[in-house]
C-alpha cells in the first residue's frame, strides 16, 4: 500500500533505479519499530542513572554516551537483528525501487535473476541461494547470543 506513493516521490526526486533511493526506502521502512523499540527499552531506564551522570559533572550527551548508552546493549542487538535480517530478506521493495532493468541486484533480486521463464539451471540457483542464506544465519547466531546475555543479565537483581 505504501509502495507506489514510495515509487513516485522516488520518481520526482530522480531516486528510483539508484542505490540512495533504496537506502532511503529501507532506512524510512525500519525507523518505525528502531524507535518505538528504543522508546520504549530507555523509558525502562531509571532516571536516577542520569542524574548520577549529572552530579559527577556530565552533560546530557556524554551522560548517555558513557551511562545509557552501554546498558542498552540488548535492544541494540535487537534491533539490529531484526532490521538486518528484515533488509536481508526483502524482495518486493528493491524489486520495484531498483527495478530488474538498473542491473542492480539485491541477494534476493539476484537469486530470483538467476531463475529462468522456461528452464533453471540448478547448479547455480543452489550455491546461490547457499550464499544468500548463509551470512544471515552466521550473523543472526552471533548476535543472538548478545540478545540472550542482555536478557539474562537483566532479570536478575543485585
Amino acid at each position: 500500500m505504501t509502495l507506489i506513493p514510495v515509487v513516485f516521490v522516488l520518481r520526482v526526486l530522480g531516486l528510483i533505479n539508484t542505490i540512495p533511493g533504496f537506502i532511503l526506502f529501507e532506512t524510512a521502512a525500519t525507523l518505525p519499530v528502531t524507535i518505538f523499540l528504543f522508546t520504549a527499552y530507555l523509558r525502562s531506564v531509571p532516571r536516577d542513572i542520569d542524574e548520577a551522570a549529572s552530579l559527577d559533572g556530565a552533560g546530557p550527551i556524554r551522560a548517555f554516551w558513557a551511562c545509557i548508552f552501554p546498558i542498552m546493549k540488548p535492544v541494540v542487538a535487537t534491533v539490529v537483528v531484526l532490521n538486518s535480517i528484515g533488509v536481508w530478506n526483502d524482495f518486493v521493495s528493491p524489486q520495484i525501487i531498483l527495478g530488474p532493468s538498473s542491473g542492480i541486484y539485491t541477494v534476493t533480486t539476484g537469486v530470483y535473476a538467476a531463475v529462468g521463464q522456461f528452464s533453471t539451471d540448478y547448479t547455480q540457483v543452489f550455491p546461490t541461494l547457499l550464499l544468500a542464506v548463509l551470512p544471515a544465519m552466521v550473523f543472526f547466531i552471533v548476535m543472538q547470543r548478545h540478545i540472550i546475555g542482555g536478557l539474562v543479565a537483566g532479570a536478575t537483581k543485585g
